[in-house]
């Protein structure tokens, strides 16, 4: 515990760890050390107790200090324990975790997991070449020979052991990583998204935050159509083709690749379109504006937008359009050609080759919509809002006895490409296609 220091997380909440510490049964005095110490040279743990630098950490008050500054474990998860030697660490062999990495925050370097219990800002830019080393295993005395961080050494592995960038392996080099099953059937991205998504270990702001309130401006519930010209009104039914109760299209609902050769109508397009994505209504002003639609979706954003590729349809022509939701209506975006039969083709891969779309729909997000007022759980709860406009499009076309079928890829760099759009303000995060029963 020498080598580490409690420290003051953030200097804004120093008010409220007064509250916190008396509730702890602090002595105001000793409370007031305490803080002090926190917010200077660091506080000595031994002396404090452990266990309540452990409760400051775990609610977030306290960070600890490693190596005289070389390195600041950031608690993440509510069980947070405060690192410690373990017995014969000098001579296990020791593997970089295939989950970890490292990503610069606010100006500084920083390790993590979603397997551990902090993570890791590394101060000394030293300090991620002696992580690589651990590429292959080795011991924490193989690493640190002739190391400048020697002294430091024992407190430093220590600290990357607690939270999980480094693991002890055996002498064939595998690690409980490797050896657990359910672990190996896990890839990075895709454990470090649910960690960082739900509460527990997310070790960032999560939730809605408003972050970037007073930075920029909201994006507006409505965006620019550049393809209007040409457009294409559809129709507007007073009632449901086919009248069927809810329950009864719950319990038939079913995926439908198989379709007839003879297409759906502009007609019943018009109508799904109509009964799945219009926008009722639009209220609001600045930050609190909403553009209201048939289906749920989280925070009031209705941050989608929906293109329609038409392979076959009756009265339309081929071709890739952006719905315009509040007019009801096609906009030509793209004609057909080799990029809409690409489009066509992953959509008949996604279905393992079982069906082939007469009518396509990519969702769309417009991810500043939502990622302005949250943080962390952002595209998540965007693919939330998918499910729930795939389960009203299934509804939907159970009761007017069109063939629907969700999708689980599609491609979004393909979509950019027909578009024009950038990547990384409005992407394609969904498809589902309909298509006439056989």
């Amino acid at each position: 515990m020498s080598e580490m220091r409690a420290i003051l997380r953030n200097p804004e909440h120093e008010a409220h760890l007064a509250t916190f510490l008396a509730h702890q049964g602090v002595a105001k005095e000793a409370a007031t050390e305490i803080i002090c110490a926190l917010g200077g040279a660091g506080l000595d743990i031994a002396a404090a107790a452990p266990a309540l630098v452990e409760a400051m950490a775990r609610a977030g008050y306290a960070a600890i200090s490693v190596a005289s500054g070389a390195l600041t474990v950031i608690p993440v998860r509510v069980d947070f324990k405060l690192p410690e030697a373990r017995a014969g660490e000098a001579l296990t062999p020791l593997k970089l975790s295939r989950f970890q990495s490292m990503q610069a925050e606010a100006g500084v370097l920083t390790a993590k997991s979603p397997l551990g219990d902090a993570a890791i800002k590394l101060h000394d830019p030293r300090l991620a070449s002696l992580i690589a080393a651990f590429q292959t295993p080795m011991t924490a005395e193989e690493a640190l020979t002739g190391n400048w961080l020697k002294k430091h050494g024992g407190a430093i592995i220590e600290a990357l052991l607690s939270a999980s960038i480094l693991l002890p392996c055996d002498r064939d080099g595998l690690t409980e990583e490797d050896r657990d099953p359910g672990l190996r059937m896990w890839d990075a991205p895709e454990l470090t998204f649910h960690s960082r998504s739900r509460l527990g270990r997310p070790g960032a702001p999560i939730g809605a935050t408003w972050q970037h309130r007073g930075e920029i401006e909201p994006p507006r519930a409505l965006k620019e159509n550049p393809w209007e010209q040409g457009a294409i009104a559809l129709y507007q039914p007073a009632q449901l083709s086919r009248d069927m109760p809810l329950y009864q299209a719950m319990e038939s609902r079913r995926s439908i690749r198989h379709y007839s050769k003879v297409p759906l109508s502009a007609m019943e397009l018009g109508e799904f379109l109509y009964r799945t994505m219009r926008i009722r209504e639009v209220s609001g002003e600045g930050e609190h504006e909403t553009a209201r639609r048939p289906y749920p979706n989280g925070g009031a954003l209705w941050e989608q937008e929906l293109y329609v590729t038409i392979d076959a349809c009756l009265d339309l022509p081929r071709g890739f359009y952006y719905y315009d939701a509040l007019h009801h209506r096609l906009c030509p975006v793209h004609p057909h050609d080799h990029l809409i039969e690409a489009l066509l083709e992953d959509a008949v891969n996604a279905t393992a080759r079982t069906g082939r779309p007469q009518v396509l729909f990519t969702i769309a997000a417009r991810f500043a919509r939502f990622n302005w007022k949250y943080s962390g759980m952002g595209y998540a709860a965007q693919l939330k809002n998918v499910g729930a406009i795939y389960q009203t499009m299934y509804l939907v076309a159970t009761a007017m006895g069109i063939g629907g079928c969700g999708l689980g890829l599609g491609n979004s760099d393909l979509f950019a490409r027909l578009t024009g759009l950038d990547y990384t303000q409005e992407g394609s995060i969904g498809e589902f296609m309909i298509g006439r029963p056989v």
